[in-house]
């Protein structure tokens, strides 16, 4: 499990080093109309987040841990510490599963269709990739706050 544990904490460094470097303005910028800022973008990331522990902690039979206050309305430093705080809840569970853990439960994912635990702990770096990338959008809009 070490290898896609590092793979998925690598990806969730990139997008919080990511955020270090964005200013309150630019976090609140919205590039279009129906588009979300980059503050959104990483909201989403944490609740998202929270919801993939609560279901892998359900698929291996084991208890979720509690919790915390939702990411909506925190500074960036405390979104930014959220988003490590949620991987390490994630990070908590899976470490404290054996590797073969009631693989035949599924949960269905709205793209994906059925995943297991492990299948849902892997697409954490394909999300968090994804919403890197769309952050990254938003900041080579042409109308993007430069500091």
């Amino acid at each position: 499990m070490s290898a896609i544990a590092e793979v998925i904490e690598r990806e969730r460094r990139r997008l919080v080093e990511m955020l270090a470097n964005v200013s309150q303005e630019q976090a609140e910028f919205v590039p279009s109309a129906g588009q979300w800022p980059i503050r959104d973008v990483a909201e989403h990331v944490a609740a998202a987040e929270r919801g993939v522990v609560e279901i892998i902690a359900r698929l291996a039979g084991v208890a979720a841990p509690p919790e915390g206050p939702p990411a909506v309305g925190q500074s960036l430093t405390e979104l930014r510490q959220h988003l490590s705080s949620v991987r390490s809840q994630l990070l908590g569970v899976v470490g404290s599963l054996p590797q073969d853990a009631n693989l035949g439960a599924k949960h269905d994912h709205p793209f994906f269709g059925p995943l297991n635990w492990k299948e849902w702990l892997a697409f954490q770096r394909v999300h968090d990739g994804d919403h890197i990338e769309q952050m990254e959008a938003i900041r080579r809009s042409p109308s993007y706050p430069r500091v």
